[in-house]
């Protein structure tokens, strides 16, 4: 992804910092959302959380979105995230999503301690940290199965030349490219849901080159997992037109909610999950269709909260 809608220099949090303060903070707002208990949709969200960043560093603030959540008519069954810290971070989230939304949560990470981003300034040690997870509602869906990959680049990802293969760690860590897929039973629809949470190369590692060979490698991983639904979502730091991998995924079967709700490949500016570009998505196969498809815009949640806008559906078996 690029690191920032603002400019390249971002900063996170490793374990626990001011991005989930206070793991009692639901006992000052009263949550609005309930769970879904529709046997046919699934309340899915995706974002890249950029390690929860306090507003410190560069204004984010992620209690907004959790705020935001809170505010929903149904919580999230199922939330993918990108650039979280590591497994400690993700068990606050967990809880604290278990404690402020209805429902309990838990996840699953691609990464349990990831290797250093080899950040040196004082924001930037905060982002030392980054991989992706698969949170769901654990009250309904049960853990089966998972697997994990890394994203392609170019042989030579600095240069950009050569083939498309695993990118790994150079200069720094490349452990945010690592992905994770995990299936899981809907106790409710009594099905199986396959979830995939996704980060590819920025351009700095001339990434959107392998977009294509990208997606052919999650498709495969969520076809290898099997369910009745199957869902990949997050940061592609490629836009539609990259190297055709949309194309690819409609070719795969995979279903665009943003897309199909703009009525085009390329929707406007409204729907850009950064600054100038739409390169955050969730994409769905073996499905019946979406309903309540969103871009989270600052102007919708009260703030900025993150690098990336979150996008959310309600999915359909």
């Amino acid at each position: 992804m690029p690191d920032r809608r603002r400019g390249f220099a971002r900063c996170a949090v490793t374990v626990l910092t001011a991005g989930l303060t206070t793991l009692a903070l639901g006992s000052a707002h009263v949550a609005q959302a309930d769970v879904n208990t529709s046997a046919s949709t699934l309340v899915v969200y995706d974002n890249n959380i950029e390690n929860m960043v306090p507003p410190s560093c560069y204004g984010d603030d992620y209690d907004l979105m959790i705020d935001y959540l809170k505010a929903r008519p149904k919580s999230p069954d199922v939330f993918t995230v990108q650039q979280i810290s590591n497994s400690t971070q993700l068990a606050a989230l967990t809880k604290r999503l278990s404690d402020e939304l209805p429902g309990t949560y838990a996840g699953r990470i691609a990464i349990a301690s990831p290797g250093s981003m080899g950040y040196t300034s004082t924001c930037g040690k905060l982002k030392n940290q980054q991989t992706n997870a698969v949170v769901y509602r654990s009250d309904r869906l049960t853990f089966e199965d998972s697997t994990t990959w890394r994203s392609d680049a170019p042989a030579d990802p600095e240069a950009g030349t050569g083939g498309c293969q695993n990118l790994e760690p150079t200069k720094t860590s490349q452990d945010r490219v690592h992905n994770i897929a995990v299936r899981l039973h809907d106790t409710i629809a009594n099905k199986d849901v396959t979830v995939a949470s996704i980060h590819w190369p920025t351009d700095t590692w001339h990434g959107p080159e392998c977009a294509a060979e990208n997606i052919n490698e999650a498709n495969l991983a969520v076809d290898r997992l099997g369910g009745s639904l199957k869902i990949v979502a997050g940061d592609t730091n490629a836009t539609t037109g990259a190297a055709d991998w949309w194309a690819t995924s409609q070719g795969y079967g995979f279903r665009d909610p943003i897309s199909e709700k703009c009525g085009a490949r390329i929707c406007s500016s409204a729907y850009n999950t950064t600054t100038n570009h739409r390169i955050d998505f969730l994409l769905a196969k073996s499905g019946s269709g979406f309903s309540n498809v969103a871009t989270v815009t600052e102007a919708m949640v009260g703030g900025e909260y993150s690098g990336h806008r979150a996008v959310t559906a309600y999915v359909n078996y």
